[in-house]
Formats: structure tokens, sequence, C-alpha cells
């Protein structure tokens, strides 16, 4: 009976060990240095089911820059993503991660004048 436990226990702590923070280099826009930028707007939400992360940035083109080059390094370890291109330019582009079972996504929509906008979403355990 010991043996058993033993083995159940064991199980359930490799189990819990292989579930991992999806480590996305996006989100280290919301580590908190950006608070006080009066061009940037953050918003996170969660609940029981969901979390969700939003950053807006405006008129700042450095920025925007930084806020694209995170995206497309997190894009070569994406399941899937999508373009959508509009006027030469990138309009819209999206992703989908998988962590722990569950997908993430993630999505980044450009406006005129140095504008972007970023989300992140997905069920609470693909964060864990």
């Amino acid at each position: 009976m010991k043996r058993y436990l033993l083995i159940i226990i064991c199980i359930l702590g490799g189990l819990t060990a292989m579930a991992k923070p999806p480590h996305l280099n996006v989100e280290k826009l919301f580590d908190g240095s950006y608070n006080s930028d009066h061009t940037v707007y953050i918003h996170i939400s969660k609940s029981k089911a969901k979390y969700f992360r939003g950053f807006t940035v405006t008129h700042n083109a450095a920025l925007v820059k930084k806020v694209t080059d995170l995206f497309k390094k997190d894009v070569e370890r994406a399941e899937t993503s999508q373009e959508i291109i509009q006027n030469g330019g990138v309009a819209y582009t999206s992703m989908t991660i998988k962590n722990n079972g569950h997908e993430i996504n993630i999505g980044l929509s450009y406006s005129p004048g140095d504008v972007c906008y970023l989300f992140i979403s997905g069920p609470n355990e693909a964060f864990k």
C-alpha cells in the first residue's frame, strides 16, 4: 500500500513540475516599467476562467518598434500565426501558443500615427 501511495505522489509531483509559465517575450511589457509612461495604456483583467492583458501605445514610434520586435520573437514558437496586410503594411497580426495544454492568443494591431495595441488572452491554467 505504501508503495502505491509513493507512486501516486511521485506522479502528481512530476505532473506539477511539468507545468510551467509560458515565458513570453511580450510579457516583459507588463513588468511595471511602463506604468508611468504617458504614451502607454495598460489593461489587466483576470477572472476564474480567463486572463487578459492589453497594452496600447500612442504616438511613440520607438516603443511601437519594441513591441513589434518582442512579438516577432514569440511568433517563432507559435502553433499558428496570421497577418492582415492593408495599404502596403501589416495592419493586424496574431498567433496562438500552447502552454500546459491550453491556448494563449496574442494579437497586435497597428493604427496610423505610431499607435499599436497588443493583447494576450487565455485560460489561467496556461499562465501557471
